[in-house]
């Protein structure tokens, strides 16, 4: 019998849509996403309306989906490490496979994914597998991901109103881009990610394969657009065109001065030169790559040591980006030559590895309560990175 499984990709104001058929690609397409707006949905109604569109509803109501996956970029993601103990005896056992085989513990509906970073042996040694060791107490650490409980009851509400009755996952698509955008050595050895959106900047550490925390800044590549419109005084448009054809974060770089001609909010024809528009793109480039530095050295004290950063994304295609982030991490940085096909399928990618430990949001678990302790453990970088920001 043959799967079909439907995955919606939700990213900045656009949504990929994507059809497989026994794990290959049969249909794409993207749909403009009204409604919502910096990973938060703004207009409910509005958001809903914008996948009633004729592509969807032919899948929808002409195809048998067997699986609906959505992939979420939220405005906010919580990461908290827990430390569970699975069992403590008198006297030393050999670890067996079925006291790894753990279930994922789901404090409600915003949990998205539990990742297993390792097992402790008698509170000392940390592996990743302990099958066959000694020990009188075993005890496993998780990494688990959550995002606000409005914003995954909104996803579930829009597989409502689609008519499906399939299983439904949700997962986080800085999750699944780390996992798939880094190469295996960077991976194993540790660095920090940098993913650059149009509308978030993605923040996540990884080491041994297993990624160890995550973090959302509100601020993309369409910031860069926004900051040169409202300090040169023109067109949305014209900006646009400027950041376009001058785009760098390094203008002390550029040899030579050219100039395009743009109209200002009055009307009045203005020659504005590469260098100018450069100079306003580092402040962003720069506050923000500070910003994310500030967090790594803060989260990854005890976590994790290393001297590489891996960069990512549509915001950090604009020349000088590299020099950049060598000038404030004064660290190696890497990015992937197949970046950006790897992006487009990194969500199905993850899937088709890690979809058999994903929940399904369409059971409902009334006796769950939600963690509050997520959300807590994070407020203090929350609270500085608004400020930072000048937000909130």
């Amino acid at each position: 019998m043959k799967e079909k499984i439907l995955f919606i990709q939700i990213n900045g104001t656009k949504s990929s849509i994507f059809l497989t058929e026994n794990k290959e690609l049969v249909e794409n397409f993207v749909i403009e996403i009204d409604g919502y707006q910096k990973g938060k949905i703004i207009d409910e109604k509005i958001f809903f309306e914008s996948f009633n569109n004729p592509k969807m509803n032919r899948i929808i109501n002409n195809q048998k989906i067997d699986k609906l996956i959505f992939g979420i970029s939220p405005n906010e993601i919580f990461s908290n490490v827990e430390r569970n103990l699975i069992y403590e005896n008198e006297t030393t056992k050999p670890v067996e496979e079925k006291d790894l085989e753990i279930g994922l513990i789901h404090y409600d509906e915003a949990l998205l994914h539990s990742i297993p970073l390792g097992f402790v042996l008698d509170s000392k040694d940390v592996l990743s597998n302990p099958i066959g060791m000694h020990a009188r107490k075993l005890e496993s650490i998780k990494l688990n991901v959550s995002a606000r409980k409005e914003f995954i009851d909104s996803i579930i509400k829009l597989t409502d109103l689609m008519n499906t009755s399939c299983p439904v996952n949700i997962i986080s698509n800085s999750v699944a881009l780390t996992n798939e955008v880094i190469d295996e050595e960077n991976k194993d050895f540790g660095c920090f990610h940098i993913n650059i959106g149009d509308d978030l900047t993605e923040l996540s550490m990884i080491q041994k394969n297993k990624i160890i925390d995550l973090a959302v800044i509100p601020v993309g590549k369409d910031n860069f657009f926004k900051d040169v419109e409202i300090t040169l005084d023109i067109q949305p448009k014209d900006a646009k065109l400027l950041v376009e054809n001058f785009g760098t974060v390094m203008p002390e770089l550029i040899k030579e001065n050219e100039h395009l001609l743009v109209h200002t909010s009055k009307g009045q024809e203005e020659k504005i030169s590469n260098k100018r528009v450069g100079a306003i793109m580092r402040e962003r480039a720069n506050e923000l790559l500070q910003i994310s530095k500030k967090y790594f050295e803060e989260k990854s004290k005890g976590k994790i040591s290393t001297n590489r950063v891996f960069i990512s994304g549509s915001g950090s295609n604009y020349e000088g980006f590299d020099s950049l982030m060598k000038y404030v991490f004064q660290y190696f940085i890497y990015r992937n030559a197949d970046e950006k096909e790897i992006s487009k399928n990194s969500l199905i990618n993850f899937y088709l590895k890690e979809g058999n430990i994903l929940k399904n949001f369409q059971i409902k678990d009334e006796n769950n309560l939600f963690n509050l302790k997520i959300i807590k453990n994070n407020d203090l970088i929350k609270k500085r990175i608004k400020k930072l920001l000048k937000i909130g």
